[in-house]
């Protein structure tokens, strides 16, 4: 009968009994006055969790549901000092100590509290009942305290309003296209009039609940499987439900949104319902579009500049009289190179004029304004392409007059004349380069790589074609390059 009787008795309440209590200031537990007696009585056959605190040194006793309300301060908590038990809220539990100790009750609702039950900090919520325990002689000896965690509540209260504030916000600021309820069980999704409307559907029919099908099939096709997986994950897993999609508008365009919401469930885990909201992402995915664009585009403007950049070392540095002079020339072109970067920047690469390439050429050799230049033409702009291959090659032609032609120690001058004309259809830039009053000039006897450059950087395979005329009174080259239709804003 004892071991039936021991084993049906709660666990607390074989600690209680097997603990050493005289060795404390408690002394042995039959001499514990009949108050004490019966208020640990009523603690160890509480289901609710209990903890008292009794005597001079506010010895802990509670019972089962405690010890699980405790987590790893457990059992070592049995007879220990309140504040040593507790020493993280040791200012909290001495406040309570002295009000009980004075015979007065405490109660706390959602009391927020941090604790260390399992190594590390919590922030817990506790409905809190300190009721005080009086000796035989009525004077106040500890407290008895119901204790009970409203954590899970608290967290999914907060949780909640959060989210409804956020819908709020989406709502009023204009980003959230309405809210839906998806009855489970009878397959039917009640939705607000501005998302039937942006669903195409009647607003009273929306209202009045309609086929999950119904919504589904307006669905843009590439985008409806992934859809599905999602949905199917809240049910199956009570996961967040967030997806982006397109859906199919009366024009037959189609609108980016993003869906939201989360699946509830029953107590026996069956689903119920699923709520949620939408949001129109239209803007925000046309950004990301032009920003992939842009990417993909710097990607490609990176690898031809790295490109050119390899041709002008290899060609600066090959068969060069010296590191030195190598590293200026190719300086020097890495410099144009970059001068013409800076205009097409200015134009956010869309195109650049060709007015402000000679303009840079001309200062970037340190010449100002028409100074030694005769520049005419019509205002024509440059794909890309176009005005980094001209301003690698005004820089060679420059380049080469200032150490051999009319722009060195003599005093000479270039003219350069652009005009727009047309051939089969297309519009055609010609720009004529022409020295005069510099020294006599003579063909070299081989071409060098700033003459290579020249003649290769208006892409003859695409119709582009430059001349070069060794006159004797200067030299003089002609580009003639098809244009390509480019924005002259």
């Amino acid at each position: 009968m004892d071991d039936e009787r021991m084993q049906a008795e709660p666990k607390m309440a074989q600690r209680v009994r097997a603990y050493d209590w005289g060795a404390t200031a408690m002394g042995a537990m039959d001499t514990w006055p009949q108050p004490l007696r019966t208020v640990v009585d009523i603690v160890l056959s509480s289901n609710l969790p209990m903890v008292m605190a009794w005597g001079p040194d506010a010895q802990l006793i509670y019972n089962d549901a405690y010890a699980v309300f405790a987590g790893g301060r457990h059992p070592y908590l049995l007879g220990l000092n309140l504040l040593a038990a507790w020493p993280e809220v040791a200012e909290f539990n001495q406040h309570v100590l002295e009000v009980t100790l004075a015979g007065q009750p405490l109660s706390y609702t959602d009391q927020p509290l941090v604790l260390f039950r399992h190594g590390h900090a919590e922030d817990v919520w506790m409905d809190l009942d300190y009721t005080p325990v009086r000796d035989a002689d009525g004077v106040p000896r500890g407290f008895l305290a119901t204790v009970v965690e409203t954590t899970a509540r608290v967290k999914a209260e907060r949780a909640y309003h959060r989210a409804r504030e956020q819908v709020e916000l989406a709502l009023n600021a204009g980003a959230a296209i309405g809210t839906w309820l998806w009855d489970i069980p009878g397959n039917r999704v009640v939705v607000d009039c501005r998302l039937a409307r942006a669903f195409s559907l009647d607003p009273v029919e929306g209202a009045a609940g309609l086929p999950l099908e119904t919504f589904l099939e307006r669905i843009h096709p590439q985008d409806l499987p992934e859809v599905e997986v999602r949905i199917q994950e809240s049910i199956d897993h009570g996961v967040p439900y967030r997806c982006q999609y397109r859906i199919r508008q009366p024009d037959e365009s189609y609108l980016w949104v993003e869906a939201s919401g989360r699946c509830e469930f029953d107590e026996d885990g069956k689903p119920t319902c699923f709520p949620g909201l939408m949001v129109d992402v239209q803007e925000r995915k046309l950004a990301e579009q032009q920003q992939r664009t842009m990417i993909n585009e710097l990607n490609h403007r990176v690898k031809n500049t790295l490109a050119i950049v390899q041709s002008l070392a290899a060609q600066s540095f090959n068969g060069a009289p010296s590191v030195e002079s190598a590293a200026e020339v190719f300086n020097a072109r890495l410099i144009s190179l970059s001068h013409a970067h800076d205009v097409l920047t200015r134009e956010h690469w869309r195109s650049a004029l060709l007015s402000d390439l000679v303009e840079q050429m001309a200062h970037s050799h340190n010449f100002r304004g028409s100074e030694r230049f005769d520049i005419e033409g019509p205002r024509v702009r440059l794909s890309p392409q176009n005005a980094l291959s001209f301003a690698m090659a005004l820089h060679e032609l420059a380049t080469n007059a200032i150490k051999y032609g009319a722009l060195g120690d003599r005093g000479g001058g270039v003219r350069i004349h652009w005009r727009v004309g047309e051939a089969n259809g297309r519009r055609i830039l010609h720009l004529d380069w022409i020295e005069h009053g510099g020294p006599p000039v003579h063909p070299p006897a081989r071409k060098g790589f700033g003459t290579r450059l020249v003649e290769r950087s208006l892409n003859p395979a695409r119709n582009g074609a430059v001349s070069i005329d060794y006159r004797e009174s200067g030299l003089a080259c002609h580009m003639a390059v098809p244009l390509p239709e480019v924005d002259d804003e």
